[in-house]
């Protein structure tokens, strides 16, 4: 059964106090609290305002952004502290994942043209630009062209590669078969050289000018012909002639030429008595052609033996050849023009266009084209020992050492003149515009399939550092210029006094409750004391 208010009288006299101070004390730091925020403007009564209006935050706001915005700026968003975080473990894995995300996505991307990359409001400024770094490429390959230090590595470049050109084997530098293609070309040019109908003017000029000197001249063949072929005429018919008569003895013995030597001499006796005038009759009725065939056939027949025995004989050979010798050495040493003074110019002019004639006709057989052309091709597969002798060998024996070394002065000088003339630096010119053309109009395509990963991760991994670098190194800059304190301020300043409260009773409301309990506590306990003052009392 509950007790009535009558029996509880006594008890609520004690209880009084405690409940009334936690009622007081709860209640006044609550409206404390709220004094903090209200009111928003200041109470008048008539001419006199109220005091503690308006509340301590709608007063004291500018002071309290000021000391908000001090706080923030200069003790919690500092640089060093902006800087401790950005070197902190969460932050570089974040940044590397972002980075990797952004750069990767574009990486993956097809891109095309570089021009198709640039914003159409930014074209005229990309076309100045890459018009400016076209002239730049040049200017500068120009200048270096020019410039001594080039001319220098140009220089040794063009000795270095002459000289190992030089070193190399002439098969090296022109195949067997392309020398053969090369003598098959001299062969061909000769033979149309020979058949031209130049040739026929320039050699009756030719032999007409040379007849013409040598008899002006008064000079023999020794004078004309070197010593070693005279020499060697006058031993060849020297040792040649012993031969001769031989064969000639074994000529003799064959029936065919004895049949042409009987027609021949029979022929020759007949001529001779068709030239004894009125005796020739007489002599004919003796020596009837009939029987001087036979006797001539009949003298063959029976002498022939004693005629080869008198060819073979060593007196006679030598007897013939010291008369041939003696002539030939007589023919040799005579005045050329002397044996043509019976001669007139024009049997003289016959006689060199015939000399002319025959010289062509020789010349224009495929056989001697051909041995001319051999005879080319042997000695100079002689000389270069079929291609193995080094071209610095062969340049030598024709120009000499210093021809070679001038040689190779004048290649040097004559490339480093090409390499820095105007026509080559057009053509430098229109390569670069080509090229850079090309590539501006080309696709760029999929980055990621022309970078190999492991150097995608590097790429990553450096703009990680570059990034963390550039932000360590800028934060300060950019924290002093962002006035952190001003921004702070400035926004706190500018809160509507409602959403300020609502903002600071969010943050602080928790802590608002306990404050607002703990007065009511403290009121509870000086109620209490104040009982226990009365008890005692």
């Amino acid at each position: 059964m509950l007790p009535t208010l009558h029996e509880l009288t006594p008890y609520l006299a004690y209880a009084t106090p405690p409940l009334l101070g936690a009622f007081i004390g709860y209640l006044t730091n609550r409206v404390a609290i709220r004094m903090l925020f209200r009111p928003l403007k200041k109470w008048r009564i008539g001419p006199f305002s109220i005091p503690m209006t308006p509340g301590v935050i709608p007063s004291k706001r500018h002071e309290f952004a000021v000391n908000i915005g001090e706080m923030v700026g200069e003790h919690l968003l500092t640089s060093e502290e902006i800087n401790n975080s950005l070197k902190k473990d969460a932050f570089q894995e974040h940044l590397h994942s972002l980075i990797e995300t952004k750069v990767g996505s574009f990486l993956k991307k097809d891109l095309g043209p570089i021009t198709s990359l640039v914003a159409p409001e930014y074209n005229s400024y990309f076309d100045i630009g890459y018009k400016t770094a076209k002239y730049q490429i040049k200017e500068t390959l120009h200048t270096h062209i020019r410039s001594e230090e080039c001319t220098e590595i140009v220089g040794h470049a063009v000795e270095s590669w002459l000289d190992a050109v030089f070193d190399r084997p002439v098969n090296e530098i022109i195949s067997p078969a392309h020398r053969q293609t090369v003598y098959h070309l001299v062969e061909e040019n000769l033979m149309r050289m020979f058949l031209s109908p130049a040739m026929d003017s320039w050699t009756d000029e030719f032999i007409a000018n040379k007849v013409d000197d040598i008899l002006q001249s008064q000079k023999s063949l020794q004078d004309l012909l070197p010593q070693s072929l005279n020499k060697l005429l006058i031993d060849t018919i020297r040792y040649q002639t012993p031969k001769i008569l031989e064969k000639g003895a074994r000529i003799i013995q064959e029936p065919e030429v004895q049949e042409k030597l009987v027609a021949r001499i029979k022929n020759g006796i007949e001529e001779f008595i068709a030239g004894l005038g009125p005796m020739a009759a007489m002599v004919s009725n003796f020596l009837s052609p009939e029987i001087l065939e036979e006797k001539i056939r009949v003298y063959f027949s029976e002498k022939k033996e004693e005629i080869g025995e008198l060819l073979t004989n060593e007196e006679v050979q030598i007897r013939v050849a010291a008369t041939l010798t003696e002539r030939a050495s007589l023919m040799i040493h005579s005045p050329i023009a002397k044996r043509f003074e019976a001669y007139t110019q024009e049997e003289i002019d016959s006689f060199g266009r015939e000399i002319s004639h025959q010289l062509v006709m020789l010349l224009r057989k495929p056989e001697t084209v051909e041995n001319i052309s051999r005879l080319l091709k042997d000695n100079l597969e002689l000389h270069l020992k079929n291609g193995t002798r080094s071209a610095r060998e062969i340049v030598i024996d024709f120009m000499g050492r210093p021809g070679l070394e001038d040689a190779k002065s004048k290649i040097k000088d004559e490339i480093i003149v090409l390499v820095t003339s105007q026509n080559t630096r057009k053509i430098i010119d229109s390569m670069i515009d080509s090229m850079l053309d090309d590539l501006l109009r080309k696709p760029v395509g999929r980055l990621d399939s022309l970078i190999p990963a492991g150097v995608r991760d590097g790429l990553y991994g450096s703009l990680q550092t570059m990034a963390t670098r550039m932000l360590t190194s800028e934060v300060p800059g950019i924290v002093k210029s962002l006035n952190i304190r001003k921004i702070v301020s400035d926004r706190i300043d500018s809160f509507d006094l409602l959403r300020l409260e609502k903002l600071l009773l969010s943050i602080m409301e928790e802590q608002f409750k306990y404050i607002n309990l703990f007065g009511a506590l403290l009121g509870f306990l000086i109620g209490c004391a104040n009982l226990l003052i009365f008890i005692i009392r």
